[in-house]
């Protein structure tokens, strides 16, 4: 069997929740995250808390402000913005935004874009934004650019639209809640992509977490056993396990082991997209 720390690498791959790119009646993105930004505003670290539904995300900031002036302390800084996904590719995903943030006593106007980077099944992810920055002082408007870096927690939360219930693990039906009619496809083919889905979800996470731990393990191989998927209305389960195995590199002792549990997923246009992970006791 595995050791201890094997298994912590297996669980910190696969137990958390995460969303990805959500679109017409998918499930929506709640972020927490922290960054910082630098330019002509004065945010030097802050927190943002945000919405993300279908390609649209609104959010609220707030940041510590610091003077640059011997003598003054810093304020604080609060600012609202919108940000809207352009396009996917991969694991990055980039976005246009919109914002305002109170500056001391003036108001600074920002534009730009950024790009999100965020594994499935994991739900930390890491932006970076550049733009330009308007901050309206008494004298004259000034204008410089405005770059920022963060990290983000996501949490998935209902379907904005409504709930939809969650059908029992291990049976495999379809409600009448299905794909839209324009995907024309059968409950068969629906839940195969889903089934789909899950597969390549599980394979880019544990994939991910495998190269993190290189220098602890070598020779590393695992596959994905994956059980006919449950839809009920706009979400998804798929009950399945992974086989690892591999070289300790401290002592040259090969491990394996096997672990079951179910992959969550919403519906994503004519797909789905994972949203989280379930271990098996």
């Amino acid at each position: 069997m595995f050791k201890r720390n094997w298994l912590t690498l297996t669980a910190a791959a696969l137990s958390l929740t995460a969303i990805t790119l959500p679109s017409t009646a998918s499930a929506a993105d709640v972020t927490l995250g922290l960054n910082s930004s630098l330019g002509l505003g004065c945010q030097v670290a802050g927190v943002r808390a945000g919405l993300r539904s279908d390609r649209i995300g609104l959010y609220g900031q707030g940041s510590f402000c610091s003077s640059n002036i011997q003598g003054q302390s810093g304020t604080a800084s609060f600012g609202l913005g919108v940000s809207v996904d352009l396009f996917r590719t991969g694991n990055f995903t980039t976005y246009a935004l919109a914002g305002l943030d109170t500056i001391r006593n003036n108001v600074a106007f920002q534009g730009g874009v950024g790009a999100r980077y965020g594994l499935a099944l994991v739900p930390v992810e890491a932006y970076f934004e550049a733009g330009v920055q308007r901050i309206n002082t008494p004298l004259q408007a000034i204008i410089g650019p405005r770059v920022a870096l963060g990290v983000n927690y996501r949490v998935n939360v209902e379907n904005l639209q409504g709930s939809f219930p969650i059908p029992s693990e291990g049976s495999a039906s379809s409600t009448q809640d299905a794909a839209p009619a324009a995907c024309e496809l059968t409950p068969e083919s629906d839940r195969a992509n889903a089934r789909s889905a899950a597969i390549s979800a599980a394979n880019e996470s544990i994939s991910a977490a495998l190269g993190a731990y290189s220098a602890v393990y070598s020779n590393v191989s695992f596959s994905v056993s994956a059980g006919e998927a449950s839809v009920g209305g706009n979400r998804a389960q798929v009950s399945g396990s992974v086989t690892l195995s591999g070289t300790q590199n401290s002592n040259g002792q090969q491990v394996s082991g096997t672990y079951g549990g179910t992959i969550n997923l919403v519906r994503s246009g004519c797909g789905w997209a994972a949203t989280g992970y379930t271990r098996n006791d």
